[in-house]
């Protein structure tokens, strides 16, 4: 992998991390980045070598990602890869890899082919929370991660948290910009006719702003923002 920015200057990537994704099991393994790049070898004898104590989870694995951070650009992730050699592979013969506006590659076994992720600036991001008439709510409080998985009653496994915030007068609370998928917990306190609410959103922002409505009843929201 060859990393540039929207210009075409080379990006120093300052960490790289591979997520791997078995059932509830989240495990997140550093990688080792050289001047020339960073190379990924997409086999399962390979995983198995690199991957500390996920020996018995191999098998099981339903997905990977690859994670980047770079100095005075917006981190990115690719979209899901699915290993050969594990059951993430679909039975396919080749690992389909891509990041956000690049190019997506698929790698035949043992074929060694070079992709360029591209990176970006950072923007200012917020989330808006409003009622279901749309009035702006103040005082709600907003935390943001990075979204792995999460399990059959909903609880995230192994996100990470990004921030918090409560929403000001306009509504909004800024969050950490980035190329990946956000999952946000939204607490609204309960008030004289309005109980205690919960809301979880999983998404991955195309806007700057992201609108939240907090209801009258108890929700939880998924937006799947994905191909899994």
């Amino acid at each position: 992998l060859d990393f540039q920015d929207g210009e075409g200057q080379r990006v120093e990537v300052i960490h790289a991390t591979l997520v791997l994704v078995a059932g509830a099991y989240v495990d997140k393994s550093p990688l080792e980045i050289s001047d020339k790049g960073l190379d990924l070898t997409l086999d399962s004898s390979w995983l198995n070598e690199h991957w500390p104590g996920g020996k018995s989870r191999i098998k099981n694995m339903e997905q990977a990602y690859l994670y980047l951070k770079a100095r005075g650009y917006a981190s990115i992730c690719s979209s899901p890869i699915h290993w050969m050699g594990t059951e993430s592979d679909r039975m396919g013969k080749n690992v389909v890899i891509s990041f956000p506006r690049g190019k997506t590659l698929a790698v035949s076994k043992g074929e060694k082919v070079s992709l360029t992720v591209n990176f970006r600036k950072p923007v200012d991001r917020f989330v808006k929370v409003s009622d279901g008439k749309g009035k702006v709510l103040s005082g709600v409080r907003v935390r943001s991660y990075i979204y792995w998985s999460k399990d059959e009653d909903g609880n995230l496994n192994s996100a990470d948290l990004l921030g918090e915030g409560i929403s000001d007068e306009s509504g909004r609370v800024p969050v950490i910009d980035g190329d990946f998928t956000y999952a946000l917990k939204i607490t609204h306190k309960a008030t004289p006719g309005h109980p205690a609410e919960n809301v979880l959103i999983i998404k991955r922002f195309e806007n700057k702003e992201y609108p939240v409505t907090v209801r009258d009843e108890p929700l939880v929201e998924t937006v799947k923002s994905q191909d899994e």
